[in-house]
């Protein structure tokens, strides 16, 4: 592809030089023409000026970022270091680490480790996430899901993905012969979202299993496939998702200087992470290694609306008044079954998800202003409304006349 020439079954011999399992377009290949890799360190340490490192949400990042994670990824598959790690996440999937006392820490140390195997190969690598509660209303249609060969392709079905770079023939994974996925639903929105970052501080017990329970279980068996299996962390989506969940722990964090008490006291090796404690991966500025990370909020327009409209109105006091809000769906059962949520766990995460959403008016809770339940179809005889509505399932003019901003 991108006019490279077979020089054997897996390798072509691209323009430049340029050589590997797949030719880069020709604008990326001439920006690493411009700016060569640097390796990392053989210990996976910050590469030399780097600084602190930063994660950006997936729409965000250039298209030569976008391409050159994935390229960087896919060379990564192919060795023994990033193997290992997947396969110890299914090894391990359950004897701890979807536990409360290692569930955040262990998969913030999961993701260091693959973001310090890729920095080996090349430090330019930027690590992206998916922020999903902005098109939680149609979050299939997000560009993420596009075949372009710098995003990830799109649905399978249930069976094999037939686009982008991960399709089948042009990415297998550890110990599956495709990757899989079965779309379906909805994922949860910016309002459920910023209710579970308004947790007290001093409730980290209930912040833990709301982004466990209700917001990480139910994203990963809404794409479905292998990402709904043990075999979850083989998929790339796995990362995508995941360093959102950081993200979103690192914003709760935020908001509870000195962070949160609960691991610092919790100094034992976590399972199958090479000696590291909970109370290692607390601080995202120091982590092992003297690595630091911060992440870049989006800065996508809904995005950038809804943090001034949160920063001015509490998300309960938005449920109570809107006539009509986000209707999200119920915890994923699929979810709760493979990460083995306990039945005193879905007890309380009933009592969250059973809040209304809408003001009753009549005795009768209004339906969605908008609400996408399919893949890519609108509700029948609902019209489509303002591309936020139909992106995010509710309308940002009526949460800023709530809010007065």
């Amino acid at each position: 592809q991108n006019g490279g020439t077979c020089i054997g079954s897996n390798m072509c011999q691209c323009r430049r030089g340029y050589s590997g399992r797949q030719c880069p377009p020709r604008g990326l290949e001439r920006e690493e023409q411009r700016q060569p890799a640097t390796p990392a360190s053989a210990h996976g340490r910050e590469c030399s000026g780097e600084g602190c490192r930063l994660r950006k949400e997936i729409h965000d990042m250039t298209q030569r970022e976008r391409q050159l994670y994935i390229n960087t990824y896919k060379q990564a598959y192919t060795q023994g270091d990033l193997l290992a790690l997947l396969r110890s996440h299914e090894a391990n999937f359950h004897t701890g680490i979807h536990t409360p006392n290692q569930f955040l820490p262990w998969h913030r140390w999961f993701i260091l480790r693959l973001e310090n195997i890729l920095k080996k190969i090349n430090c330019s690598v930027v690590m992206p996430y998916w922020d999903w509660s902005l098109s939680s209303a149609r979050p299939w249609n997000a560009l993420v899901w596009s075949g372009a060969p710098h995003y990830y392709g799109g649905d399978g079905g249930g069976t094999c993905v037939s686009s982008g770079p991960f399709q089948s023939g042009q990415f297998t994974p550890a110990t599956s012969w495709c990757l899989r996925r079965n779309f379906v639903g909805t994922t949860p929105s910016s309002l459920v979202v910023n209710d579970v970052l308004s947790t007290p501080c001093g409730d980290f017990t209930d912040f833990e299993l709301r982004i466990r329970g209700e917001l990480h279980n139910t994203v990963h068996c809404s794409i479905g496939g292998t990402m709904c299996s043990v075999k979850a962390a083989e998929a790339p989506d796995f990362f995508l998702h995941h360093v959102y969940i950081d993200k979103l722990w690192d914003d709760w964090q935020k908001k509870c200087s000195p962070y949160n008490s609960h691991f610092r006291s919790l100094t034992s090796s976590m399972t199958a992470a090479d000696g590291t404690a909970a109370s290692d991966m607390v601080d995202l500025s120091n982590q092992p290694g003297g690595v630091c990370v911060r992440y870049q909020s989006s800065r996508n327009p809904f995005a950038r609306r809804l943090r001034r409209i949160f920063a001015h109105v509490p998300v309960a006091m938005i449920a109570k008044n809107l006539p009509c809000t986000v209707q999200d769906p119920p915890a994923s059962e699929d979810g709760q079954d493979l990460f083995r949520v306990s039945p005193a766990e879905r007890e309380r995460l009933s009592q969250f998800i059973a809040k209304p959403k809408c003001r009753k008016v009549g005795g009768i809770v209004n339906p969605p202003l908008f609400r996408n339940q399919g893949n890519v179809n609108p509700i029948p005889n609902v019209a489509p409304g303002p591309v936020d509505v139909v992106n995010l399932g509710f309308s940002l003019d009526a949460l800023e006349n709530l809010a007065n901003v």
